[in-house]
């Protein structure tokens, strides 16, 4: 597994032992960087279900500050540290969250550059593809008012074939809706941006 894209291109990256964890490919990365593109650079950027942070490290290759990281499993969480040490990433734009997705949304949110930026400007999930029944709550959860920029971007790393919501509502009017698929392999990224609910 290696970097794509941008300041570390091509830098090698530990993934996480065992089966619990499922990276995302290469060629995933890929084609979420190419749909992207530059409009990463400089906003805030959360890598959920993050695994060996691979996400979150080819985002802050191309510019992304702060990015912020959620694992809960412990040793996915030091295979992520690893490879952050290794690129010797900052700390004030490099944080990683040990806990629950619920526990660390809650956290990342109140972080002062994200409140600074006014919300995180891509939001990545990579939840364990069983996980599936829980995409409309997980979604529901990220249309909370001010967690996402108005321009930004939630995207969803799913099994391809997967039920995907058309849209999530949250109580307070806000909500995302699906714009765009892409099929990359077995997966399929799902694009979610904010809508009126």
């Amino acid at each position: 597994m290696r970097v794509i894209g941008g300041e570390w291109g091509s830098r090698r990256l530990r993934a996480p032992a065992g089966r619990a964890t499922r990276p995302s490919s290469d060629r995933l990365r890929q084609a979420l960087f190419d749909v992207l593109g530059a409009r990463v650079a400089g906003l805030p950027f959360l890598d959920g279900f993050a695994g060996s942070g691979a996400v979150g490290i080819e985002a802050y290759s191309r510019g992304a500050r702060p990015v912020v990281w959620i694992e809960a499993d412990r040793g996915a969480a030091r295979t992520l540290r690893q490879n952050l040490e290794s690129l010797e990433l900052p700390r004030a734009a490099a944080v990683v969250l040990e806990r629950s997705f619920a526990a660390g949304l809650r956290a990342a949110a109140h972080l002062a550059p994200v409140l600074a930026a006014g919300g995180f400007g891509v939001i990545f999930l990579d939840p364990p593809y069983a996980e599936a029944p829980r995409y409309p709550r997980l979604l529901t959860a990220l249309a909370q008012p001010g967690l996402l920029r108005p321009e930004g971007w939630v995207i969803l790393e799913a099994r391809k074939g997967a039920t995907l919501p058309a849209a999530a509502a949250a109580p307070a009017g806000t909500g995302l809706a699906l714009v765009r698929q892409h099929a990359v392999g077995g997966s399929v990224l799902a694009f979610y941006r904010i809508a009126a609910s």
